[in-house]
């Protein structure tokens, strides 16, 4: 038998014939986030959307819990070597703030997707880049946007803080859920016994269990539990299973 032609990128591509694939990524700043649309599963559904809008199957999403600052992100960079191996053929991601804030990465971003021939796929703006071809011209004036909301939410987080150690409020850690709890082990078993995120929230509810913090819990909070305490149950990518239940509280 012959070798195989083409680089391991094209044999990749050859193999999805007329597929277009697509990664997906998110990001929130803190575990838990749960503001303008910005959670976990919030952005897991609004990627999928988009892709299934523009004619890309989901193959997984990647995720970090991060500032947009930050330009060493893992999760980001799995992504990325996915669409690079050809596995993927763009990187799907719910708005441009969730993957940079930054104008030295976002610019860095924008060429490597111009470089590879690759799509840059925004739930909110929209094809930003289209295989290597940039479609939205405003990017430049986003990536600025971006880098200047960066900055206010930086100096509104310091103002806050210094106010709240003002009042005498003491700041520590947010409380979580052990993974000895009862609630977290009852998550566990149910995710081992194959039940999506969404149905195993409902059924810790149902059960009497609470958050640490006393809340209900949604898809997003039984997610990120999840994912802390046994991230070898959740899937390639840490997709979460959309529900109708997926508001976002502290775990």
């Amino acid at each position: 038998m012959g070798r195989p032609r083409g680089t391991k990128r094209e044999r990749e591509r050859a193999m999805r014939g007329n597929v277009r694939a697509a990664v997906g990524y998110i990001r929130v700043s803190t575990v838990g986030q749960a503001t303008e649309g910005h959670s976990l599963a919030g952005q897991a559904e609004r990627i999928a959307a988009a892709c299934q809008a523009e004619g890309y199957r989901l193959l997984a999403i990647y995720w970090d819990v991060a500032s947009g600052g930050r330009t060493d992100r893992e999760g980001l960079r799995q992504a990325q070597a996915t669409v690079d191996t050809g596995r993927a053929d763009a990187l799907a991601f719910a708005k441009l703030d969730r993957v940079t804030r930054s104008l030295q990465h976002g610019a860095g971003l924008v060429e490597w997707a111009r470089a590879g021939g690759h799509t840059l796929l925004a739930s909110d703006e929209g094809i930003l880049v289209r295989e290597g071809t940039l479609v939205q011209e405003s990017l430049p004036f986003m990536l600025a946007m971006a880098c200047v909301e960066r900055e206010r939410i930086s100096r509104r987080t310091r103002e806050g803080l210094a106010a709240a150690r003002a009042a005498g409020v003491q700041l520590g850690a947010v409380q979580r859920t052990r993974a000895t709890d009862p609630a977290a082990v009852r998550a566990r078993e149910l995710r081992a016994e194959g039940l999506p995120i969404a149905r195993i929230a409902d059924a810790l509810n149902s059960e009497g269990h609470r958050t640490a913090l006393g809340n209900l819990w949604a898809s997003g909070n039984t997610y990120t539990l999840l994912r802390r305490i046994a991230p070898e149950l959740l899937p390639e990518g840490g997709h979460a299973s959309a529900g109708s239940n997926s508001q976002v509280t502290p775990e």
